[in-house]
């Protein structure tokens, strides 16, 4: 059977009762966007309808099956998607489309499936089911079964129209990113953070990212890095900026006029500020962390309460509960993984203290800031910004 249509389908954003429209018109761009991104010569129309998003294909693009599907695959809401066809409201057709669908087909055993939200039409579900499924008895030597048959003819019934198809592709789940307004990432280029990025936006928050580095005292590396990176994070975001901040004039001041065990924390309340500052430019409301509960000396309570006591925006940190297993686990389904775990020389293990401070107390940490000249700093900091854009 050929195919003329995708029926896309979403779970979360159906619970949005009276916001579902607004989510649904962000899902809709949202798969549009992807589809441009993998096929940038093609015209898609994508449409709303009852309870389901409709993407319209030429008849040349079935060939483009597997980009298609790549694309879909990554653009978060939609719970599955089908390649169909449609057919008007009459039996006569929805039969032989049916019979169509399931020829070119190796089974031996099938159900009919339907969903009619459209009540106009004359047949119910269950009459749906026994006519086409007598019909398809009629014209195969197949067998009916309910319980896990080795194919199932789907047939949604919707506005008007008949579509019918055979295969569910899983969907990433999730909220349209951007629905849920925008966030700022801090990005290094090891195995957590970007997956902590990639979580923020399957809840519907767009990402904008940061990165801190030590050039000219480190190499490129962990800037080339976080370029490969977003790249990958480009397939499931179209948009993305990428704020690269100089913490080297930081990260001097810090080794010669404060305690060495308290050196990480000190990093690293610099860069709450600096993103925060990023975050306020680019109206986010929120920034995002890689942090994971006791994964590293910087991640006990007593100091991530006196990094994140500069900051007054939210902190998100989706990988907060996560071992690190789990969270290789989720790097390498999301594409990243690969990437992370080449070499180079992060800002944070730049100076690194032989026994870094697990119990932070925020006063102690005021007190050795006392010996910056912290807005001197900032403003160093934010001077050096180079932003690269990543318009996929």
């Amino acid at each position: 059977m050929e195919f003329d249509t995708i029926l896309c389908h979403y779970a979360e954003v159906g619970l949005k009762l009276g916001n579902r429209r607004f989510f649904e018109n962000w899902l809709r761009k949202n798969i549009k966007a992807s589809l441009n991104r993998a096929i940038p010569d093609k015209i898609f129309t994508v449409r709303r309808l009852y309870g389901r998003i409709v993407i319209e294909l030429d008849d040349d693009l079935t060939k483009n099956r597997e980009e298609i599907i790549q694309a879909l695959s990554s653009t978060f809401g939609l719970a599955y998607f089908a390649f169909a066809r449609y057919v008007a409201q009459e039996i006569k057709s929805i039969r032989e489309m049916a019979l169509a669908a399931l020829q070119d087909k190796e089974f031996e055993t099938f159900k009919i499936k339907t969903r009619r939200p459209d009540q106009n039409f004359l047949f119910n579900a269950q009459q749906v089911n026994e006519d086409v499924g007598a019909f398809i008895l009629s014209k195969m030597d197949k067998t009916v079964q309910l319980k896990d048959p080795d194919i199932t003819c789907h047939i949604d019934i919707v506005q008007g129209v008949v579509y019918i198809y055979t295969e569910k592709i899983p969907g990433p789940g999730g909220l349209p990113t951007g629905a849920n307004g925008k966030v700022v990432g801090l990005l290094s280029g090891g195995i957590d953070s970007p997956v902590a990025s990639i979580l923020a936006m399957k809840r519907g928050a767009a990402v904008t990212f940061v990165h801190f580095h030590s050039v000219p005292m480190t190499t490129e590396e962990s800037i080339e890095k976080v370029k490969q990176i977003t790249t990958v994070l480009s397939h499931y975001q179209s948009r993305i900026h990428l704020y690269l901040v100089a913490l080297t004039p930081i990260q001097k001041e810090i080794l010669v006029k404060t305690k060495e065990k308290y050196r990480i924390i000190l990093y690293r309340r610099f860069m709450f500020r600096i993103a925060e500052m990023i975050a306020n430019k680019e109206k986010a409301r929120a920034l995002v962390t890689g942090e994971s509960l006791g994964q590293v000396a910087s991640q006990t309570l007593e100091n991530i309460a006196a990094i994140e006591a500069v900051s007054s925006m939210p902190i998100l940190r989706p990988l907060i509960g996560l071992d690190k297993l789990e969270i290789i686990n989720l790097a390498k389904e999301y594409g990243t993984y690969d990437i992370s775990i080449l070499p180079d020389q992060d800002c944070c293990s730049l100076f690194l203290p032989k026994s870094p401070a697990t119990k932070a107390k925020t006063q102690f940490i005021e007190a050795e800031e006392e010996n910056l000249a912290v807005d001197n700093l900032i403003q160093e900091a934010i001077d050096s910004i180079e932003i690269i854009k990543i318009l996929a």
